[in-house]
Formats: structure tokens, sequence, C-alpha cells
């Protein structure tokens, strides 16, 4: 019996809407948030149903963290979005690593240096459809641990220099280096928010922020 068919309609609509924050807001939901989606008042009933998700092997969760969600290949797979392992690959190069603690000073392309044969290669399906300015950092540290990303883990990034606010981005502060944090714009000034409630904001005056661009995707170190 496949694991679509062993799903409640309940926990079917737990992972599309997994899914849809995942590519929405580029971050999992709370236990909260999914039981306001689906009309479950109780946290209980949601973690239940987490539960036998996690044992089908459709979602990992980390239970340390507020966003401890996260999709596996079997879960796409099931929403029709892993139709082609091998055609649907796309290679991206990791063009070299993004500090998520502290801002460091590093190379003049505001990374540290990489090797240029590093790629990863991704899911067509899990990347956005125009695929132009595509590339991948590794993850130094341990400022966005709420967001799911852990040190180690690789971020893909769209090119841009304009962001949202609440967009998690690769920002250079002008003097201190890259970092990855979340943008925000307050009483003239920017505010660089990590996801981790042991470490403290990061605010600079908007001259001397860049954005470098905008995180679509998180491949979590396996290794």
């Amino acid at each position: 019996m496949s694991n679509k068919k062993q799903l409640t309609k309940r926990q079917s609509g737990m992972l599309k809407y997994i899914l849809e924050r995942i590519q929405d807001d580029n971050r999992p939901p709370t236990i909260r948030e999914i039981g306001g989606a689906l009309n479950i008042s109780s946290t209980s009933v949601v973690n239940y149903n987490l539960s036998r998700l996690e044992e089908r092997g459709l979602v990992e969760r980390e239970r340390t963290v507020s966003r401890g969600l996260r999709l596996t290949d079997s879960a796409y797979n099931m929403l029709g979005l892993v139709s082609n392992t091998v055609q649907g690959l796309v290679s991206l190069p990791i063009i070299g690593t993004i500090v998520a603690s502290e801002p460091v000073e590093v190379g003049n392309d505001g990374f540290d240096s990489h090797d240029e044969n590093d790629t990863i290669e991704i899911s067509n399906s899990m990347l956005p459809r125009n695929k132009e300015g595509l590339f991948a950092l590794r993850v130094n540290g341990n400022s966005m641990v709420d967001d799911m990303i852990n040190d180690g883990d690789i971020v893909v990034i769209k090119q841009q220099e304009i962001a949202n606010d609440g967009d998690m981005v690769a920002a250079w502060v002008t003097g201190e280096g890259n970092t990855l944090k979340r943008i925000y714009r307050e009483n003239g000034r920017i505010r660089l928010q990590p996801s981790n409630p042991t470490m403290e904001p990061i605010y600079a005056d908007p001259d001397d922020v860049q954005v470098q661009g905008k995180v679509m995707l998180v491949m979590r170190n396996t290794a």
C-alpha cells in the first residue's frame, strides 16, 4: 500500500499546507499555524498526525525548534513534484560560504573562497521556473536554526538587490562582512534578524547593507 493511500484527509491536508508555506515563505509553519490553517484547535492532534507522517517517512522533525519540519523526498514525490529524478536535475554552483552568525569579512566577491568545480544537483521541480541568477552557498553557523537552517546546510540563493521585509537574504554589511539573516526596515535603519533566540539582531544604516540575494531553498547537510 502506498504512502498516499495510507494518509487520512487531514494528513494529506497537512502535507499540502506545509509545502505551500515552504514555497511561499521559504520556511515551514509552526504547529499552531498548521492547526489554524486546518481548523484543528488542539496542538496535540496536530502533533499526533505529524508523528504519523514522520513514521511514514514523509516529514522530518526537530522538536527543539519552533519550525522544526522538513518534507522528505518521498513527500515531494508523493505530491507529484519530483517525477523525474534524472532528467529533472539542475546543477548549481556552490560559490562559497555564507555566515549564519556574526558577519565575517571575506573575499572581494562577498563570500569565502570556493572550488570552481563545487556544485550541487537539485530537482528541477524544487526550484523556481526562472532559474537565472541562482547559486548555492554553504552555511557556517547556527543563527538561523528556528528556520531549520543548521551549520553545514546549503542554501540556494536567487541573486537580487531588492528584498521585502521578512525575506531571508544573503546580505553584505559594510565593514563587517556577509551574513544570512531575515531583513526588516524600521525607524530609518536595517534590522538583520537571526532565527535563534540566543542571538541579537544586527542594526545598520541602509547605506551600509547590500542585499546580495534571497534564499529560495534549503538543502540539509546529511553527512
